[in-house]
């Protein structure tokens, strides 16, 4: 998962812990990092907080589709419009930022059953 450090990045990694299937290999701070820590993980899911610059997270959206296509990555957002920037920018899935943790657990897991 990627988050900025802080109270968000401790809740996102929370509410994670709390997905079935789902286990947090890393929590990274930047995009960079990221990348790292996917390279080593090749984890087949990577959350991705909309509290990073939108370069960073376009950057490492390509990156990741570029050089490790099956990790799919979910992109929490904070509107509509950056719904549909994420998925331009190569999201696979995109979660409103203020959905509960019922709704992102549900997200995750149709995420994974619909899994390529």
């Amino acid at each position: 998962m990627v988050s900025r450090p802080g109270i968000m990045q401790q809740s996102l990694r929370a509410a994670l812990a709390a997905c079935p299937g789902v286990w947090v290999a890393a929590s990274c701070g930047d995009g960079l990092t990221a990348l790292n820590s996917v390279a080593v993980h090749r984890p087949a899911l990577l959350v991705i907080d909309c509290n990073l610059l939108d370069e960073e997270v376009e950057a490492l959206l390509s990156a990741v589709k570029m050089h490790y296509a099956t990790t799919q990555c979910v992109v929490l957002t904070r509107s509509s419009q950056h719904d549909a920037w994420a998925r331009a920018s190569g999201a696979d899935a995109v979660i409103p930022h203020s959905s509960s943790m019922q709704e992102l657990i549900s997200s995750l897991t149709d995420l994974q059953e619909n899994q390529p």
